[in-house]
């Protein structure tokens, strides 16, 4: 019966997310689905040194834009077949074609995204299965409006690059050293967001005292993964070599060099404006003091977690880790707080009584994810989110919940 009422309960998410999936169309697409036309059309060998961007040069790490060009020839075979039977059969319905030439590639693009949405709400309910908490942390996610808002509104891969590394992560949880490497690696490779849970992950998996071949063995596959991931855009010896000028210079940088880039945090109180975060603040670059204070509050979080490395305190020190990178790091996206989410829902599992925190964080993260996107269209908000005094509440009120979460670390 359990397993039946969940399986309902995956499939009405799933109806949800495809209801709203042609709701909004975020400028981001554009990039996407070009991208992945160009790499079908121009191939990937030297992808990334081509010119003439129709929106903007590539700025996604190699695996991301595989899915992309895998979706263009998933939309090409299909576009292939649908005309075929058009004028092969007199019953097919025309229309279809018109349908999946405006729309397609659209619906594919955000196809991947709303599956991971799934997936995580399947593993999350998996890890507690045997608690009856398990259907309602995981019903918790599947409905969370900003999570589907991202993934089938949006049509962002935050979904896909937090899957990867939740498998990761459970997988290190379980001491699986050779796992662990290779799934965040590909969420690595997918995009560089979860790079934040780098050091965390790291003293968890020093903690360990796995043996020395099995050190070898695991980064001798996340080798492997690097290079069958990467070696389509550049088949050449100094791949590696490659790969990192590529991440040091176009993928991490972002391309808005802003204090904030639509994040509602510390920086936005600072100033929300188009204001560089190589601007001096107290001597020193806005960017090396977001630096400085993320890593000085990353090295609490592990010294925190020294004194005991459990499921729990592994969840709770990630989801911390994620508000400090959010809330002090310059060049933030609003969607940079989705890492917290998935840790934190798991660590319900175990400190209920952070619920009203973590509702707090989603209903402001969620009015962040509206600002400047505007989907749907509602005049009251937008006329508000406009408001500057509304909009630095609204990044005091993160501040306010993240210190309230942190209260935690003695439970």
């Amino acid at each position: 019966m359990a397993k039946h009422t969940f399986f309902c309960v995956i499939l009405v998410a799933l109806i949800l997310r495809l209801g709203v999936l042609f709701l909004g169309y975020h400028g981001d697409l554009n990039n996407n689905i070009s991208w992945g036309t160009l790499a079908v059309d121009r191939g990937l060998v030297n992808f990334y040194e081509g010119e003439g961007w129709p929106n903007s040069a590539p700025n996604q790490p190699p695996l991301t834009l595989l899915l992309f060009a895998f979706t263009r020839l998933i939309w090409q075979g299909i576009e292939t077949s649908i005309w075929w039977l058009n004028s092969n059969i007199p019953i097919f319905p025309s229309p279809l074609i018109w349908f999946w030439e405006q729309k397609g590639m659209i619906l594919l693009v955000k196809l991947p995204s709303l599956v991971a949405d799934l997936v995580i709400g399947v593993l999350i309910y998996n890890f507690f299965k045997k608690d009856k908490k398990a259907f309602l942390l995981s019903s918790l996610w599947l409905f969370n409006p900003l999570v589907w808002y991202n993934s089938s509104i949006w049509g962002q891969t935050d979904s896909i690059v937090n899957l990867l590394g939740l498998l990761g992560i459970l997988a290190l949880l379980e001491r699986r050293l050779t796992k662990f490497l290779a799934w965040f690696t590909l969420s690595l490779l997918f995009k560089g967001s979860l790079a934040i849970f780098v050091p965390v992950l790291a003293y968890v998996a020093i903690k360990q005292k796995h043996l020395v071949r099995q050190w070898v063995k695991a980064i001798a596959v996340s080798l492997l993964v690097i290079v069958l991931a990467s070696v389509w855009f550049h088949p050449q010896a100094d791949l590696l070599i490659w790969l990192a000028d590529l991440y040091q210079k176009r993928i991490l940088p972002g391309e808005i060099g802003y204090l904030t880039a639509n994040a509602f945090n510390f920086w936005w109180l600072i100033d929300s404006g188009r204001v560089l975060d190589s601007t001096l603040y107290l001597g020193f670059p806005a960017r090396v003091l977001g630096a400085v204070t993320t890593g000085f509050g990353m090295s609490l979080v592990i010294l925190w977690l020294t004194k005991e490395v459990t499921p729990k305190r592994v969840f709770f020190a990630l989801s911390v880790t994620a508000l400090i990178s959010f809330l002090f790091m310059t060049r933030i996206h609003e969607r940079y707080l989705y890492p917290f989410f998935i840790p934190a829902t798991l660590v319900l599992g175990f400190l209920p009584g952070l619920l009203w925190i973590y509702l707090g964080f989603a209903v402001v993260h969620l009015i962040n994810l509206y600002n400047l996107f505007w989907v749907p269209g509602f005049a009251p908000l937008e006329g508000q989110l406009l408001v500057p005094w509304f909009t630095q509440a609204l990044a005091i009120t993160h501040l306010f919940f993240f210190v309230m979460w942190s209260k935690n670390f003695k439970k």
